[in-house]
């Protein structure tokens, strides 16, 4: 907590505006490359882009804790020209509380050394100047629930052409209270151009605005438990606007990409990605009058794109003068498809690309196969790993972006067996282990995901049980040991808010906020005693025992397991769910769900040698082919998250490998043909770019070894 590496910067923003909700500011710096070694190092709250001659450099800080905050440090040696070279910082301070940044007050301080000497630093007087951005709209609606707002940009041509150029600097500046620092240590992302690849759709619009718009929570639900701009102080409602168009479809054969597309006035053109790819969207606009572009995005394309799909608000919209723009955006998103639309005015569209935003693909595992399919699978697992292990593991890198727990389990797994190191994960745990509490959460309870604030006291028991999981891995993986002893009291701070729920039989029923067993009908099948979380806690106890050297907690993991097998086995199947009669007495409910079978083989409740007939149905009965010929109608399909990656596990891990690589074929090799990427659920109802989903890189690379041996 003694780390602070400025030697002369300050933390500043623009005086009076530090609370304030989606304020972007610009700092401006001139250094001189001639042959000059030149380190940049900065950080802030809450995100920055940084542009070094009018090119896209950095982006960051990455995440830390609340109230933490991670330097970046940067060597611009190699990106300098000779003489002078002008550096700019975008920062975005969002003061909202979302699933992917806190909620805090908003600051940047950057300074930079040419030949170990600070050169420009921030301060508020003498330091580098200052200008808000008053062509990003701050009054706009929240992009959706689980991240800030959305982009809406009313331009010039003169602050098209400012990246170049140093700011006027009429912003007074003060400074913020003192900060606490943490290092980066994970590698600065990959800032790739990409270009788009095809044109795959054109057509005309017209507006109804009778037509019913989209809206959800992130637009009606502001309070104090959900900041953001209530609808009525909004300067435009996107999601309004964008609902009331109509779009006409013109047949066309997909083709290259136009050296300029024509667009006027309420005329769309859809582009595509080489695939499923996360970063900045850009391009080159030419607008011959006042125009009004507007940017959807999504990462499937039926016939036309579906801005809603992913209950997100997938729009940008940029209100241009005349003149010529190089866009790009601020925040990174999801896609595979754009849709460029000319409301108003007439514009010339050229360059069309994305500035992609993932973790670098340096020294990773290599994966050999002659199988197609699997090679498929990998390149798609990858992509996935790395939109999603950017700085800590996301659950997906455009809805929400947040570390989850659970989640992380799977994705930790992949980190070490990509790169042999576990960087990403020290950091994605150690932003769980610093905070002394957590706000709206009762005590002993962790985050269901962080960085993130929960004002609506909203957390998921399983998840907490599922960081002691990974917490015991990661000790095999790292040798961390100092991680974990600091992670101890927490954890027995974890056990204490169980005990209340303890029934008389020793297990936990009726557990309070959100149980999540899985995305099917076993989430419907979690109050009274649920016999997956059950399982799991069991499993959460015996991790912990061995960790601390605690033998009463092993004990209590098996007197649970005893009696999750005596309660919950019928005879043929276990049972997801026992509730109380009017008498109070506990009675089984009798429903059944596939991924109740999984819990219990994955996390030692049930073993294939104690229940062989059971472990041979689920081996050969069960499975990705299953809803082709279902001879279990009274077990409830599972699904991706997490049932059907229990299953491959518990079944590599019982050296069922063939059955394994079929499953593989069976579950991803559609997902990696139709977007290049993995999925969250085993259809396209939602994200289609999940991080936990490149689990599928250790069971292929598993099986390579061995074939290699």
């Amino acid at each position: 907590m003694e780390y602070n590496p400025f030697q002369k910067a300050l933390p500043v923003w623009p005086a009076g505006r530090d609370r304030e909700m989606n304020v972007t500011a610009r700092f401006t710096a001139v250094v001189d490359g001639n042959d000059r070694n030149t380190l940049l190092r900065m950080t802030g709250s809450t995100v920055y882009r940084v542009f070094v001659n009018g090119k896209i450099a950095a982006y960051g800080p990455a995440r830390g804790p609340k109230f933490y905050h991670r330097v970046d440090e940067l060597n611009l040696t190699p990106i300098l020209s000779d003489g002078e070279n002008i550096i700019v910082f975008e920062v975005a301070g969002y003061n909202v509380n979302n699933y992917y940044t806190m909620d805090q007050p908003s600051f940047f301080q950057a300074e930079i050394l040419c030949d170990n000497e600070i050169a420009a630093w921030t301060a508020p007087m003498g330091g580098m100047p200052c200008d808000v951005v008053t062509e990003r709209v701050q009054k706009v609606q929240k992009y959706s629930f689980q991240r800030p707002f959305v982009e809406v940009w009313r331009m010039g041509a003169a602050y098209a052409a400012s990246f170049g150029k140093m700011t006027v600097g009429g912003t007074p500046l003060e400074a913020t209270e003192e900060k606490v620092y943490l290092p980066r240590r994970v590698p600065f992302p990959s800032l790739t151009y990409l270009p788009a690849v095809q044109m795959v759709g054109m057509g005309s619009i017209t507006c109804d605005e009778t037509q019913n718009t989209w809206r959800d929570r992130s637009l009606d639900g502001i309070s104090p438990a959900q900041k953001g701009y209530p609808k009525e102080e909004l300067e435009i409602e996107l999601s309004a606007d964008a609902g009331a168009y109509i779009y006409h479809c013109e047949e066309m054969e997909p083709c290259a990409v136009p050296d300029v597309i024509h667009l006027a006035k309420e005329r769309f053109a859809t582009v595509k990605l080489n695939s499923n790819l996360t970063g900045f969207i850009g391009a080159h606009v030419k607008a011959k009058k006042h125009t009004t572009l507007v940017i959807t995005f999504d990462e499937l394309f039926n016939g036309d794109i579906n801005t809603w799909r992913m209950g997100c608000v997938n729009l940008i919209r940029y209100d241009l003068d005349a003149g010529e723009y190089d866009l790009l955006s601020m925040e990174p998103f999801t896609m595979q498809y754009l849709k460029y639309m000319v409301i108003d005015g007439e514009a010339e569209i050229s360059d069309i690309h994305l500035i992609e935003y993932a973790a670098p693909e340096k020294n990773f595992a290599e994966y050999h196969s002659d199988n197609p399919k699997f090679k498929k699978i990998w390149e798609a697992a990858v992509q996935t790993y790395r939109q999603n292990a950017v700085d800590l593991f996301t659950d997906c890198p455009c809805r929400e972006r947040a570390g989850w727990l659970c989640d992380s389990f799977w994705t930790a797994r992949v980190e070490y067996a990509l790169t042999g190191k576990s960087v990403v994960e020290k950091n994605f745990l150690e932003n769980f282990l610093l905070p002394e509490s957590f706000e709206c959460l009762p005590k002993g309870m962790l985050p269901m995901c962080y960085p993130s604030d929960h004002y609506n006291g909203n957390y998921i028991p399983n998840w907490a049980m599922w960081l002691v999981m990974e917490l015991r891995e990661y000790l095999d993986r790292s040798g961390d040991r100092e991680m974990v002893d600091a992670f101890r009291e927490k954890l027995y701070d974890l056990v204490e808010f169980f005990k209340p729920y303890l029934n008389e039989d020793g297990l936990l029923e009726d557990l309070d906020a959100w149980i999540f067993v899985e995305w099917s009908r076993a989430n419907d099948l979690v109050r009274g005693v649920n016999f997956p979380s059950n399982m799991l806690y069991a499993a959460c106890l015996e991790a912990m025992g061995d960790m601390y050297g605690d033998p009463a907690l092993t004990e209590q993991a098996q007197k649970m397991r005893e009696t999750i097998r005596r309660l919950s086995y019928n005879g043929k199947f276990f049972v997801d769910q026992m509730l109380r009669d009017e008498s109070g007495k506990l009675y089984l409910q009798g429903e059944m769900t596939e991924v109740c079978q999984y819990y219990a083989f994955y996390l030692g409740t049930a073993t294939k040698e104690q229940y062989p007939e059971l472990w041979n149905t689920l081996l050969h009965e069960f499975g990705p082919y299953r809803k082709q010929d279902n001879k279990h109608p009274d077990v409830h399909f599972a699904n991706a998250f997490i049932g059907n990656y229990l299953r491959l596990d518990m079944m590599a891990k019982n050296d069922n490998m063939t059955e394994v690589l079929e499953n593989i074929e069976g579950y991803f090799y559609d997902m990696a043909l139709l977007t290049g990427t993995l999925w969250e659920n085993d259809s396209t109802v939602a994200s289609l770019d999940h991080g936990f989903a490149s689990h599928v890189i250790v069971w292929l690379l598993r099986d390579m070894k061995e074939h290699n041996r």
